[in-house]
């Protein structure tokens, strides 16, 4: 079996807000619950991942009162965790309360290396009118420039928003990067290293491949979304567990373990 370089979790849409009891479409369970069930699942985990990733929407609205909700929550995950902002979030607000960050970075763009593998987060939340996202011209150079670089480390980037569609009117039309291509573009000269590029805002698990690189999003902790093709209109999949991802790279594959859970 080929040598594993490194396993995380993915997670997003926390949606998370300081009322303990806010609910909206009428969903079945609080927001809170949710997140309280997802950290218990990832407390009792039966190995230890390299780190969690919240692809953002941390919360629901951009109130500094939710960040505070959130780091009572959030901060009983037991393991390192790399945090992104989404559109209903507030970037700075996410950065001081989760992370302690002062002065915060504008745009949160963030760069690790863990175990030999170069993680890259962009911050898709440009001037673009919500929910829809954004990645600057600034940023898209950066990108390329990090993606065009030569390096032999295997690469991961995070990202909220959906770059390309996902083959849903009303999550591409409405909801994704308006200049997607353009980021997908920045990432073609590292696409031999890229071991892919990782997601949330759709609350739809989706993996589909471009030019081989790999794109994987991942279930809230709240609600899904039904996502038919050629669905028009939102609409709340009642039935639908939340869930994480379990990606684990290894030298010549990438993995992804898709888990859901109840919430009591």
């Amino acid at each position: 079996m080929s040598e594993t370089l490194l396993t995380f979790v993915h997670i997003s849409d926390t949606h998370l807000s300081h009322d303990p009891d806010y609910r909206p479409f009428d969903f079945r369970f609080p927001v809170r619950r949710g997140a309280e069930a997802l950290v218990r699942q990832l407390q009792n985990l039966p190995f230890t991942p390299d780190f969690v990733l919240h692809t953002g929407d941390v919360a629901y609205n951009p109130d500094p009162r939710a960040y505070v909700a959130a780091r009572g929550i959030l901060s009983g995950i037991p393991y390192r965790t790399i945090y992104l902002a989404g559109n209903h979030d507030d970037p700075a607000a996410l950065q001081q309360t989760l992370l302690g960050a002062n002065p915060v970075k504008t745009p949160f763009d963030q760069e690790f290396d863990i175990n030999g593998v170069q993680i890259i987060a962009v911050d898709s939340n440009g001037p673009a009118e919500p929910p829809a996202g954004m990645v600057r011209p600034e940023q898209l150079e950066w990108l390329e420039g990090r993606c065009a670089a030569h390096d032999e480390r295997p690469l991961v980037v995070a990202v909220h928003h959906n770059a390309l569609p996902v083959d849903v009117p009303w999550l591409d039309e409405y909801m994704r990067m308006v200049n997607g291509e353009d980021f997908h573009r920045a990432l073609l000269p590292a696409r031999a290293r890229l071991r892919g590029v990782f997601f949330g805002h759709v609350h739809q698990n989706v993996s589909f491949y471009r030019d081989g690189i790999l794109y994987s999003s991942v279930l809230s902790s709240w609600v899904q979304f039904h996502a038919w093709p050629g669905q028009a209109d939102t609409l709340v999949d009642e039935a639908a567990e939340p869930g994480f991802n379990l990606v684990t790279l290894t030298r010549d594959q990438t993995y992804i373990r898709r888990c859901r859970y109840a919430v009591t």
